[in-house]
């Protein structure tokens, strides 16, 4: 996993130095390496300063949300004088709950500080920001974690790095449980809305068009080429569409798999979309489902960055492989390469995968005849 060094903010020495030892304790059972600098401002700053830093991460436990220490990490950062390669900050709630609880981090509104000595104009473009604003403008090279106490607030880390936490094993059978009653619920609406899970949120929404994609995977420019793996498309897959809307036949099909396999096709009717427009972003979408199946899969390595996310469309272009489509996202892992540098590692399919079937109960009567 990755290198850390881990800082802290100076309120309490000996409290401080407790707090920072476990919070050291949980990002190694995370399978974190781990380096601690002396607790007080500056001490993590002067390290992350030093070129034996490159390609780790930084983490800063702060007990109060400055803008001054933000803007500074992020300028740092990009400009090449602080030599990591991200920064998460730990806010501890339970010391400042006002700025650095996960509430106080989402809704106060923060003020150049009394010791900020920096100009004005150093932080004019973040002075009124909430602590979660100012990471949403900055996400690039900071982020941020918070907790009502020392272990929550290690575990948040972890998540947010993209890790499992000790507690995840024991939330086994109640995740489970929850998928279950969600499948029970969603079966209905399967191929229309997608379920998943990202960090410790579940997120449920209706399917978006594939076409809203703001993200892209360009060969030559994201992806690193050794590491494509694509699994070949089944050629059963339906390659040739037709879509009935009231006069128009809208048709959507894959040349390269009807060469391949001869053309496959199916038809369905749009009659119930209001516009045209509706109608062939209907056809997109159906055009979609019908792949699912189909066992066309990406793997590949990227470059470290937070926008890779479990749940977004993404454009692919990869004539190398005869990729040149949308892909869903369905998997994605953090990884540190031998250099240092941040590694995301991504899975991506053809279209959000099925809910599927609710488990049937063994206890239910059977209500065919008998």
């Amino acid at each position: 996993m990755a290198s850390i060094i881990l800082g802290i903010d100076l309120n309490k020495k000996s409290e401080d130095k407790q707090t920072q030892k476990k919070i050291k304790k949980v990002l190694e059972k995370a399978g974190h390496n781990v380096t601690m600098a002396d607790v007080g401002p500056g001490n993590l700053q002067n390290l992350m300063g030093k070129k034996s830093s490159k390609g780790k991460i930084a983490v800063f436990i702060v007990n109060g949300a400055d803008l001054q220490t933000y803007k500074d990490t992020y300028v740092g950062m990009k400009n090449g004088y602080y030599h990591t390669k991200y920064c998460y900050f730990g806010l501890q709630g339970w010391i400042s709950p006002k700025t650095c609880s996960c509430n106080g981090a989402k809704t106060a509104k923060l003020k150049k500080a009394s010791d900020d000595h920096s100009s004005a104009s150093f932080t004019a473009d973040i002075v009124g920001m909430t602590t979660a604003e100012v990471m949403e403008k900055y996400k690039e090279y900071i982020a941020y974690a918070c907790g009502s106490n020392a272990e929550e607030l290690a575990n948040n880390l972890v998540k947010v790095m993209g890790g499992e936490t000790s507690s995840s094993s024991s939330n086994t059978n109640s995740a489970t449980s929850i998928k279950e009653a969600l499948k029970d619920v969603l079966s209905g609406w399967d191929g229309d809305v997608e379920c998943f899970l990202r960090e410790d949120t579940i997120y449920v929404q209706k399917i978006s068009d594939p076409t809203t994609a703001k993200l892209s995977l360009i060969e030559s420019q994201d992806i690193f080429y050794d590491s494509v793996t694509v699994t070949d498309v089944n050629p059963s897959t339906v390659n040739h569409l037709e879509v009935t809307y009231k006069d128009h036949i809208i048709t959507v099909q894959d040349d390269s798999l009807i060469k391949r396999f001869g053309k496959i096709s199916s038809k369905i009717s749009a009659e119930s979309s209001k516009t045209l427009k509706d109608a062939q972003s209907f056809a997109r979408r159906e055009w979609a489902k019908l792949h699912r199946g189909n066992g066309h899969k990406l793997e590949c390595k990227v470059l470290g960055n937070l926008k890779w996310k479990v749940g977004k469309w993404c454009r692919v272009y990869l004539p190398s492989f005869s990729i040149d489509d949308y892909m869903y996202i369905i998997k994605v892992s953090q990884e540190e390469d031998e250099d240092g540098n941040w590694i995301c590692g991504l899975t991506l399919v053809d279209y959000p995968p099925s809910l599927g079937e609710p488990e049937e109960d063994e206890n239910a009567e059977n209500l065919g005849g008998g």
